[in-house]
């Protein structure tokens, strides 16, 4: 899982020029930059295409692990969902899940479950084509939304084994060009994941020879 926290880098400088406090540790030019002049219309005139916003370098979290010692900051850009959670997950593959919100409004293919390898989370409603193809390329994204960054902090932080359960319900801007689709399948996208998880959330109590032997095996 992946959070977007981003330094917004004055117009002028490039990637060659070092972040305001990246030799502190506030900052890095690690996980690459948006430059938003690569996306206006226009680019074959230089002055015209230039853009004042510049670019937008992408930041891990500061995290602060119970684990360690007071105050003695971390860093997190991917946090690893658990292992064990994860394999358990991959038996709900092939379940069935509702297509339609009534009798006449139904998704074009139906709904699957299935496991992906990385996620981006961020505070950041994402209807935007380029932008979405951008992570894809950028960061390997497969699903992006707003929730889990919160939830998968907490967990990495205290120790705590986490696995994301998402049901999308639009395209993030790779949809019709008619609009948005959320507003429309939003509801059966929230019952659908409720469905995975009640159907996740007893394999937990199972044995098996995925099981563990305590918590950390979780992780």
């Amino acid at each position: 899982q992946k959070f977007v926290a981003l330094d917004a880098q004055r117009f002028g400088d490039g990637k060659d020029n070092e972040l305001p406090l990246e030799a502190a540790g506030d900052y890095t030019r690690e996980y690459g930059f948006l430059n938003f002049s690569d996306y206006t219309v226009g680019q074959s005139n230089p002055e015209l295409s230039a853009n004042h916003l510049n670019s937008i370098w992408y930041q891990p979290e500061e995290i602060f692990p119970a684990s360690g010692e007071p105050e003695e900051r971390q860093h997190a850009f991917w946090v690893p969902a658990s292992k064990r959670y994860y394999a358990l997950a991959k038996k709900l593959e092939g379940m069935e899940l509702p297509a339609c919100v009534n009798a006449t409004t139904c998704l074009p293919r139906a709904p699957r479950v299935t496991r992906v390898s990385k996620g981006c989370s961020a505070n950041v409603f994402l209807d935007n084509a380029e932008y979405r193809q951008f992570l894809r390329k950028q960061f390997g994204c497969t699903p992006v939304e707003m929730e889990s960054a919160a939830v998968a902090l907490v967990a990495h932080t205290q120790g705590v084994p986490f696995l994301t359960i998402r049901s999308l319900s639009d395209l993030a801007g790779g949809g019709s060009a008619l609009g948005n689709e959320a507003s429309t399948f939003i509801d059966i996208a929230a019952k659908n994941a409720v469905e995975v998880m009640l159907k996740f959330v007893p394999l937990l109590g199972k044995g098996g020879d995925e099981m563990d032997d305590g918590a950390a095996a979780d992780m």
